[in-house]
């Protein structure tokens, strides 16, 4: 199917400062979004960007610095029911700044023709290679104020304007059936940063409705990225699904691995806007770069593991349901997280986190044995509860908090318990009775 015309997801801004925020928007489902972020200032950095969904944008390419003015483009996957978000750029050192974002249907997340061109003058030049007569093909440029661009060739402009005070932008697009593969850019300043890029058709590797993997020892693994609009489950013992780029990056349904020794697994990040659930012994889901969850995780067979070498992300329920399951970041763990809770309700559980634990709602440690623990600090805005004889929640860093409205409390019921830290003293209080909170140090003691 060819690739749907290139359309703006909401109207280009820019502004006169370092960073810059689009309007609320809802794109089309399971579209690709193209961010187009850039910048002016002689000190600007290249930019970055982020959306208040706290999803995951990939850089097309590095970034280019044309002297006074540069950008980057960045993509992203939207899932089979997306939500209203806005979008940041900022550029640390920019004067201004501005960002557009095209949404294209049908889209894959092959990229890799893609050009640029920042020699200084008022004419660029960029030699792309042969394109599929499906796919569309983006062209633009940002240059230091002056006139209007122009295009050679057949090609639609989806904007041509002054962003900001002195940062003009512009970007066109042309089927690839009828784009020439020479693309001449002219500006109205000789500071400027071109590129072209051409968006192929979706691959047989995209899948819009359910993936099943049901019968033991099937695989699903891709070179880069897997997308899956749907459901996806592994429902059969030491069941598969790898990828070396993104793992189901646009996923809307449910993702279940229900027999022993499944797993799920990505060399970048595992994306997931519904639900997850290992539900046998030994399941696992890892990431080397970091794993985000929308939704529910549930952990519910001894052994299970969720894991991430970066950040990971939960926004609704984090559920560790039998012995000896464990939920762990080398990053930070649940930094995003809402209105669900954290709990480990099995002897031996481990909630654990080598910077950073935070969660916006309950953190409950409810069998003998089970830890929380985090090299940097915990963070809970609800209740905290160890309920059973030889729990612990340490920190090495900083203090454990518990900050929420005052009806909240930390509590440690029915025998004495102990907060320890490594290096500070501090102290527990409760409503009805005296606790003791030891640290190396010393002993404080707060009485209620």
């Amino acid at each position: 199917m060819p690739v749907g015309t290139p359309a703006l997801a909401t109207p280009q801004i820019g502004a006169t400062a370092a960073s810059v925020t689009t309007a609320s928007f809802t794109p089309t489902a399971n579209a690709l979004l193209i961010a187009f972020a850039h910048f002016r200032g002689s000190s600007g950095a290249i930019p970055t960007i982020s959306d208040s969904l706290g999803e995951t944008w990939t850089p097309v390419a590095a970034g280019q610095d044309g002297g006074f003015v540069g950008g980057r483009l960045f993509y992203q996957v939207v899932s089979a029911s997306p939500s209203a978000r806005t979008v940041t750029a900022t550029s640390a050192g920019a004067t201004q700044t501005g960002i557009a974002v095209i949404e294209v249907t049908g889209a894959g997340t092959d990229l890799s023709n893609y050009q640029f061109d920042i020699t200084t003058g008022t004419a660029q030049t960029l030699n792309m290679a042969a394109y599929a007569s499906t796919s569309q093909v983006l062209a633009g440029v940002v240059d230091n104020a002056g006139a209007a661009s122009s295009f050679t060739g057949p090609f639609t402009e989806l904007y041509d304007s002054n962003l900001a005070t002195n940062l003009r932008s512009s970007v066109a697009y042309e089927s690839g059936a009828t784009a020439t593969t020479t693309i001449n850019i002219t500006t109205g300043s000789s500071d400027n940063y071109a590129w072209a890029l051409e968006i192929k058709e979706a691959s047989a590797g995209a899948i819009s409705g359910s993936a099943s993997i049901t019968e033991a020892g099937d695989t699903v693994a891709g070179s880069s990225l897997i997308a899956i609009a749907g459901t996806a489950t592994l429902s059969e013992e030491s069941d598969a699904l790898t990828a070396s780029g993104s793992v189901i990056s646009g996923i809307a349904g449910t993702l279940s691995a229900t027999e022993a020794s499944d797993t799920l697994a990505a060399a970048a990040t595992i994306a997931l806007r519904a639900s997850l659930a290992a539900s046998e012994g030994s399941d696992s889901v890892s990431g080397s770069a970091r794993v985000n969850l929308a939704a529910a995780a549930s952990l519910s067979e001894g052994g299970d593991a969720l894991a991430s070498a970066g950040n990971l992300t939960v926004q609704g329920a984090a559920s560790i349901t039998e012995e000896a399951d464990s939920l762990s970041a080398a990053a930070t763990i649940v930094s995003a997280s809402r209105t669900g809770t954290a709990d480990i309700a099995e002897a031996g559980d481990t909630l654990a986190s080598a910077s950073g634990l935070r969660l916006v709602a309950s953190a409950s440690v409810a069998e003998e044995g089970d830890s929380l623990s985090t090299i940097a600090g915990p963070l809970v805005k609800g209740a905290a509860v160890i309920a059973e004889a030889g729990d612990t929640v340490t920190a090495r860093a900083v203090p454990l908090l518990v900050s929420s409205p005052q009806e909240r409390t930390a509590s440690v019921p029915a025998e004495d318990r102990t907060a320890a830290v490594a290096a500070e003293i501090r102290t527990v209080a409760t409503k009805a009775e005296v606790r003791t909170a030891a640290a190396r140090a010393e002993t404080r003691r707060a009485a209620a």
